[in-house]
């Protein structure tokens, strides 16, 4: 499982937002997608979003199309975190 994270540019209405949501949820391979913070109230932060997808091939896909999109800012996979 791969999580990818993108945030929308401050332009995009939320109604935009949760279309995309809804187009990425049936995309091949995703499993779960929405806002990180769904009850934030900062605008910015209702902005993030995640992903999950099952495999590199997906995420791979989703990455392209999320970073080719005008409404999306940015698009990443974050860095592992391990145990210290």
């Amino acid at each position: 499982m791969k999580s990818i994270v993108f945030t929308f540019d401050e332009k995009v209405p939320e109604a935009n937002q949760d279309r995309l949501g809804d187009e990425i949820s049936k995309s091949p391979g995703v499993s779960n997608v929405g806002r990180i913070s769904p009850e934030a109230t900062k605008p910015a932060l209702r902005r993030l979003w995640y992903a999950e997808v099952g495999d590199d091939t997906a995420a791979s896909k989703l990455l392209e199309r999320l970073r080719q999109h005008d409404d999306v800012r940015s698009a990443d996979i974050p860095a592992d975190r391990g145990l210290v």
